[in-house]
């Protein structure tokens, strides 16, 4: 039997506990990934079946265009508000708890870099690079010897 109200992300305070809520909504209105991927390509959105599996996967907070379309087709235009408001209260506790300057950590999935994909991608760069620096001085090194030594003999 269906309850007549949908899930709400009421009292919800942490990333995982929305996903939660969201894979709760996506139960009560029985629609499939599929289903929910067409309906949400009606109201025109852009909301991929892979992109809603991957997302009701995860313990990280989705990104703001997914929860709207989402909520949209799931639990109808007078929900998105509050989800929404819910989502933006948990970004900014977990901005606020990463402090000035820092990143919020893998909690978050805030676009670009937030969930530390774009972070981790940046510091192997940073590492292949400091590698390449430091054999390119050694070699030179090296080199700069044995010519020294066949100069000078």
């Amino acid at each position: 039997m269906r309850h007549y109200c949908p899930p709400r992300p009421d009292g919800v305070s942490d990333p995982r506990s929305f996903v939660d809520r969201m894979r709760a909504l996506k139960a009560w209105s029985g629609l499939t990934y599929r289903e929910i991927a067409a309906r949400a390509h009606q109201n025109g959105d852009t909301l991929p079946p892979s992109t809603l599996a991957t997302v009701l996967g995860r313990a990280t907070l989705p990104r703001e265009d997914v929860v709207r379309a989402f909520v949209r087709v799931c639990g109808g235009e007078d929900e998105t508000e509050a989800w929404l408001r819910a989502r933006s209260g948990i970004a900014r506790a977990a901005w606020t708890l990463a402090g000035p300057g820092r990143a919020p950590g893998p909690a978050l999935d805030d676009g670009e870099g937030a969930d530390g994909r774009h972070e981790r991608a940046g510091a192997a760069v940073m590492a292949v690079f400091a590698v390449a620096c430091l054999t390119s001085w050694w070699c030179g090194k090296r080199l700069g010897s044995r010519d020294t030594q066949r100069l000078h003999g």
